[in-house]
Formats: structure tokens, sequence, C-alpha cells
């Protein structure tokens, strides 16, 4: 007999959510014994999914406009009860973190999302007396998907912090969690370590999506830091994912960095973007919270130098060889990247080490949502 599991991808929207969608439905794919009611937002990147996926006999999209976050909440809870009906849906998949209240059609909720989750990021509102902006930001949504997962029993996540983390805000006692790798690890997907010869030009990569000035993704730190290596005349260029006019109309943004700058907006081409991973390149990042930071793994996988905060999650995903810095002190990032510089080692050593430890510890977790699915299931 075939489960019919309805996929609730509703919110997915930027470039780390789009990356484990795909992945997720390139798992799906492999198994006839599950058929698939996907819901998610219209937007380009979803439509560019849809195209690639819906010829396959054991999809079906249900693709809905974005008409906000009330909305949402309507469709999910009471639309799906129709949905579940007529369609016999054995098992839901929360991908985006939400739970249906008024179903008892078995539930997993994957937690990808510790916007909502993190003490520290909560102290960083304050020290910038920013309560309106934190209130519309992350309590509101705190206090709704904190409801949600009080209903859940089984949870999804990709890293132990995540479970840490999540332990601060509700009772995680009888809650079943289940740990998955959303990323590729096969020997094929790592590059060797990149050549460095900082005599000449170093070029820094800043990945980051639409919402880059909200305060968790502290680019602040990063555009403060480029200010000093450029006081101290040093050779460099940045490589950012952003337009110049997201940046030139933000309040983040050093203007005068403009001319170090290749604005690169958006990139969905994935041969566009492992070619940046290149020579002589340092990615660097600043987010305050991230359940993985996909674009880190990206760097560490392409072989090239990285540099991320000292939190919690960085040093859990990471591994203790990661090269971090003080959060929301952009000296101290200035120090790292100065450390990287004037190093006489050819830095391969460390980026294999990390390699070899993201390997190690991916591996470790469920490889399929199919193994997840089973083991909800059968609870």
């Amino acid at each position: 007999m075939t489960n019919k599991v309805l996929i609730n991808a509703f919110g997915i929207g930027d470039s780390g959510g789009l990356t484990v969608l795909e992945k997720l439905l390139d798992e799906l794919s492999t198994n006839e014994l599950y058929y698939y009611y996907i819901v998610c937002n219209k937007n380009k990147n979803i439509n560019q999914l849809k195209k690639k996926y819906q010829k396959l006999a054991n999809f079906t999209f249900e693709v809905v406009p974005s008409k906000g976050f009330l909305y949402r909440l309507y469709y999910e809870n009471i639309v799906f009860r129709k949905l579940i009906k007529v369609n016999h849906i054995d098992l839901i998949y929360n991908f985006s973190g939400s739970v249906q209240f008024f179903v008892k059609t078995p539930q997993v909720t994957k937690l990808h999302n510790l916007l909502f989750f993190s003490k520290k990021l909560d102290i960083i509102y304050k020290i910038n007396s920013q309560l309106p902006l934190w209130v519309k930001q992350v309590f509101l949504k705190r206090l709704v998907f904190k409801f949600m997962l009080n209903q859940s029993k089984c949870i999804e996540i990709q890293s132990n912090h995540v479970k840490n983390n999540l332990s601060n805000f509700i009772n995680i006692r009888k809650k079943l969690f289940f740990v998955k790798s959303d990323i590729d690890v096969s020997d094929n997907v790592f590059h060797s370590p990149r050549k460095y010869n900082f005599s000449k030009k170093i070029k820094f990569l800043y990945i980051v999506g639409p919402h880059f000035e909200y305060p968790h993704k502290n680019l602040v730190d990063f555009t403060n830091s480029m200010l000093r290596l450029n006081e101290k005349g040093v050779d460099f260029e940045i490589n950012i994912t952003l337009t110049s006019n997201q940046l030139n109309n933000s309040k983040v943004w050093d203007l005068s960095l403009n001319s170090k700058t290749n604005f690169l907006g958006y990139i969905s081409d994935q041969e566009k973007m492992t070619e940046l991973f290149c020579d002589n390149t340092i990615l660097i990042s600043t987010s305050i919270i991230e359940t993985l930071g996909l674009h880190v793994i990206e760097g560490i996988k392409n072989g090239i130098i990285t540099i991320a905060p000292n939190e919690s999650y960085a040093r859990t995903v990471y591994g203790d060889n990661m090269i971090l810095y003080d959060t929301l002190n952009s000296e101290s990032l200035l120090n790292a990247i100065q450390v990287v510089l004037e190093s006489d080692s050819p830095h391969s050593e460390l980026i294999l080490s990390l390699q070899d430890r993201l390997k190690k510890s991916e591996t470790a977790k469920h490889s399929n949502i199919l193994d997840i699915f089973k083991g909800v299931l059968n609870v």
C-alpha cells in the first residue's frame, strides 16, 4: 500500500531553504512507495523546482500565493484539513517548522530556523534598543511557533545545538528528535584546498540572502572589518550575493566599499556559485544564529579558508579547528583575518581537517528522510 505524505513547504524562499528543499525532493524522488503532495508559496525559485520535479508520477505540487503569516496559519489549519481528507494523507511533513492543530494525522516538524529561539539574539535587540523590531521580527512569531512545537511530538533537527537552543524555550523531555543530515558529504563533492598567495589580491566572499539587514545576519561586523582593512592598505575585493541597490539603500553598508565590491545578487546557477570558491578566497560569516550555516559548509567543502562567529552553532557544526571571532566585535574579526594573512602556513592542513570532521559528523546522522517517515509512522 502506498503511503501518502503531505509536504508542507510554506514560507521557503531564500537560498538556504531552497537548497535544503531541493535535496529533500531529490531524496523523495528515489522512492515510489510514497506519494507526495507538496504545498508551497508561489515565487520564481519555487517555480524552477516545480518544473524540475512535476513530471514525476508520485509528485503533485500545490502552489499557493504568499499572503502573509495569518493567511498561512489559516491555510495550514483549515484548508489542510480538506486536503488531508480528500487525498487520504497518512503523514504530514512540516518542512518549514509549523504544526497543524486540528488534525489527528501523524506529523513530523522540521526545525531549521532558530531565529525565534535564541537568547543571544534577544540580547542583541535589547542592546540596540530595538524592542518594537524585536516584537515584530521575533517575539510574536516565537509565541506562535513555541505553541506549535509544544503540540509536536516528532521533531527533525539538523544538529544537536538546535535541541539545546529549543530547550531554553520549551520542555523537550517528551519530544522525539530525529537528527538528519541535509548536506552531501560524499567524497566527490569535496574540493582540494585552494592555493593562497596573500602578496596578491585577496577575495572576500560574503554569502547572504534578502534578510541581510536583520540583526541576526550581523552584516555590520563584516562592513566594519572591511573598512579597517581598507584603511590599512590591504589589496582586496569583495564578492557579495546582493545587488548594489540592496546595499546602497541599507543602513548596514558603507558606500566607500563600493569600488572594491562585486555586487552579484542572488545566484541560482550552481556552476556560477562554485566559481566563487577560488584561489585566494576567504569566506566570512557573521551570523549570530544558524542551524547549519550552509554557506560556511559550502566554503569548507570547496576548500577555501572560512571564518565564523564564536557561537555554539559554529563550534558544534564546524568543529574546534574552525577559525572563529568574537561576535559583535569587528576588531576581533579583523584580527582573525590578519592572523590568516600573516600566517606562513598554506592552510591546506586546516582545510582538510575541517572537511574530515564534516564528513564524520554528517555521516553519523540520518541520511534519508524516508527513515524518519518510517520512524514517525511506527510511533
